[in-house]
């Protein structure tokens, strides 16, 4: 599961409403719900505004909850979750409170929260009929940490909002009172506005500001251990440079003294037009933590950012972190988003929910479209998935392929699975 790296927190402010998506089995929808949330005054406590964010965030775990996604007529078996907010999200403080509970000083917060979240098609429809659909916000979220109602690997209080399970046998009185407040959700579907419904590969793969270069960069982040040779992300860097040989590319090392290796692979393509281009991709296998004190990453995303025709990100989403712009230009300078068409494809548990507004926020003029999953993904599929993505972006075939036909073949090789594949432009 690419999820390493979690700190907890819900990115809250002025939203701006971005791409309505394009998405073979799920759809975006416009929420918002009131409630109100107790925390003590401690330690802990930062601002109301932070503990409204804590609140919210653990719709991810009801959201994964099988009980859930059974009761939307969904199969839980090969379905792992009915989809997630974005963290982006407009937090509004209607008042505050403190009280004295068990000799503790507590603040009771009501507030408002609205913003947009991705559903799976059944569970989106089944909620649009209905207007909304109840979900238990725990009312002190410091006061639900049950060790047996989260995941058996991923088991610490930090991780707890994202894992946990409140219908799970021995837990349900995490979704009941006074543990748990019934919090009613409305729902409508998304201003719908013009999007492109197409890839655009032709422009991509013409004079995109190359000339007859097209570029991809290919970021791999380890799984767990940088060290271990088995690592599930080296050996998906590694399956990903079998792939490139099998279908002609020439390989070579560069920065050979480097703990991460970054590899140049170079072929001429003559496209169905009759055009012929360059294709380079370089590819790196790095620690994409934001933890981590090493410039690599950062340099190299940058360096994708500002001459990169396409982008494709492997590895753990740490909650947006990992790929969070402001913290990686405190290491790399300022980025630079070139007004030219641009695909990233972020392929990391949940990152429909942290990078569609995020990049938005940074980008001035660019015409760039993300690949996001709405739900969490595995290193372990992965590699099917990046070279049905690949046939296309490295493919003699020219023609201007629909976004949906794309995402479609994407997963197609995980069977009855979905990971709420998706795009949106900026």
């Amino acid at each position: 599961m690419k999820f390493w790296g979690i700190v907890a927190f819900f990115l809250a402010c002025t939203i701006q409403v971005s791409a309505q998506i394009l998405s073979p089995h799920a759809l975006e929808v416009d929420y918002v719900y009131e409630t109100v949330v107790e925390v003590p005054m401690d330690d802990t406590f930062s601002s109301s505004i932070d503990a409204a964010s804590f609140q919210a965030q653990h719709m991810f775990g009801i959201f994964s909850s099988p009980t859930v996604i059974e009761g939307m007529g969904i199969n839980s078996e090969y379905i792992h979750g009915i989809g997630g907010p974005k963290s982006q999200s407009e937090i509004l403080i209607l008042s505050e409170e403190v009280f004295e509970k068990n000799q503790q000083s507590m603040v009771r917060i009501h507030y408002k929260n609205s913003g947009q979240m991705i559903l799976h098609k059944k569970a989106a429809e089944k909620v649009l009929n209905q207007g909304s659909f109840i979900v238990p916000l725990p009312t002190n979220p410091f006061k639900i940490y049950r060790k047996k109602c989260t995941d058996s690997h991923y088991d610490t209080f930090g991780d707890y909002w994202y894992f946990y399970d409140p219908y799970r046998e021995g837990c349900e009185r995490l979704s009941q009172e006074p543990y748990a407040q019934e919090v009613q959700v409305k729902v409508k579907k998304s201003k719908t506005r013009n999007i492109q419904r197409s890839a655009e590969l032709p422009l991509l793969r013409g004079d995109n500001g190359n000339g007859d270069l097209f570029s991809i960069y290919m970021i791999h982040g380890f799984a767990e251990d940088k060290k271990d040779k088995e690592d599930d992300g080296r050996l998906n860097y590694e399956i990903a440079h079998e792939y490139l040989l099998e279908k002609g590319f020439s390989v070579e090392r560069l920065k050979k003294s480097s703990p991460y290796p970054l590899n140049l692979y170079k072929k001429a393509v003559t496209l169905s037009n009759g055009k012929t281009i360059q294709i380079e991709i370089r590819s790196l296998l790095v620690d994409t933590e934001m933890g981590s004190t090493s410039k690599v990453f950062a340099d190299f995303f940058k360096q994708a950012v500002a001459t990169a025709d396409a982008i494709i990100y492997e590895g753990h989403s740490g909650l947006g972190g990992n790929l969070n712009i402001p913290e990686l230009e405190r290491k790399a300078g300022k980025f630079n988003f070139p007004d030219k068409k641009q695909i990233y494809y972020f392929d990391s548990c949940s990152s429909y929910s942290y990078y569609l507004d995020h990049f938005n926020a940074y980008k001035t003029k660019t015409n760039i479209d993300v690949i996001t999953n709405g739900l969490s993904s595995y290193f372990h599929t992965s590699p099917l998935v990046l070279k049905e993505f690949l046939n296309y972006l490295i493919g003699s075939d020219n023609r201007n392929f629909q976004w949906m036909t794309i995402l479609n073949k994407m997963e197609s090789v995980l069977g009855k699975e979905t990971y709420l594949v998706n795009v949106g432009g900026l």
